[in-house]
């Protein structure tokens, strides 16, 4: 078994991003594209979206603390808030992207 990011050690791989962590701010990402989606249990850690314009299908974001925003009152641009459910957005692209933790 080998990859661009598992480095040898011995006899052993080493996945780099384990043992040294992650670069970046986020580490991976949920596309939305309707219906419902929770942000909590496995879902938990999402702290970001993102809404590909013109494609939010009047999707509203939810937030842990409370209250929504509706998708398409959101720039085209990363946007850090905490959701924990997004839903009624048909045909809506919204990535979620989930912070390192």
């Amino acid at each position: 078994m080998s990859g661009p990011y598992l480095q040898p050690t011995g006899s052993q791989f080493v996945n780099q991003f384990e043992k040294f962590g992650h670069p970046g701010r986020y580490t991976s990402a949920y596309t939305y594209t309707g219906g419902q989606v929770d942000f909590t249990g496995s879902n938990f850690g999402y702290g970001a979206v993102l809404v590909k314009k013109g494609s939010d299908g009047s999707a509203d974001i939810k937030l842990s603390g409370g209250g929504a925003i509706s998708a398409s009152h959101l720039p085209n641009e990363v946007v850090e808030l905490s959701p924990i459910k997004i839903e009624g957005g048909s045909n809506a692209v919204i990535y979620v992207l989930k912070r390192q933790q």
